[in-house]
């Protein structure tokens, strides 16, 4: 008697595909209109009304990373926390992300030297989020491989 065995992947605490291309994409888009805007505003001093679409996409996709994270929380960090994998960096990932609503909150409703602060803040904890989601991603692939399942198939008779 011969037995055979095939191996699957488990996709337990991974995010599904389109989770993963619209976390990327949004992330991408936030930090690379962010980024723009600092260097025209800040760097170059343009007005900010001369950055009008930049500066709503920059919202936009904010608005959407707040969901996408929501997303995320329920199944990929809480079963990724429950394996012990990736913890550290998904975190700081968090810590960050939490830092960067803080900031934008300040920066809506803040006024004076709140509102200045709330905008070192927010490139900070920005940049920080960018840098860390990437590192999180990488370090979660080399921490988190892909656990294989043995599933035993009929025997053959030989």
């Amino acid at each position: 008697m011969e037995s055979k065995q095939q191996l699957t992947v488990s996709k337990i605490g991974k995010m599904s595909q389109w989770h993963k291309n619209l976390t990327l994409m949004g992330v991408l888009l936030s930090v690379g209109s962010g980024l723009v805007w600092f260097i025209s505003e800040d760097m170059l001093g343009q007005p900010i009304q001369a950055l009008g679409l930049l500066i709503s996409m920059h919202g936009i996709v904010g608005h959407l990373f707040l969901l996408i994270l929501g997303m995320a929380m329920y199944h990929h960090v809480q079963l990724s926390l429950r394996m012990k994998k990736n913890v550290w960096m998904g975190s700081a990932f968090i810590v960050t992300s939490f830092m960067l609503i803080a900031s934008i909150l300040a920066l809506f409703y803040g006024r004076g030297v709140i509102h200045e602060q709330a905008h070192l803040l927010h490139l900070v904890s920005g940049s920080l989020t960018g840098i860390v989601f990437f590192l999180h991603i990488q370090i979660g692939k080399k921490s988190f491989p892909q656990a294989v399942l043995k599933v035993s198939q009929q025997q053959k008779v030989a």
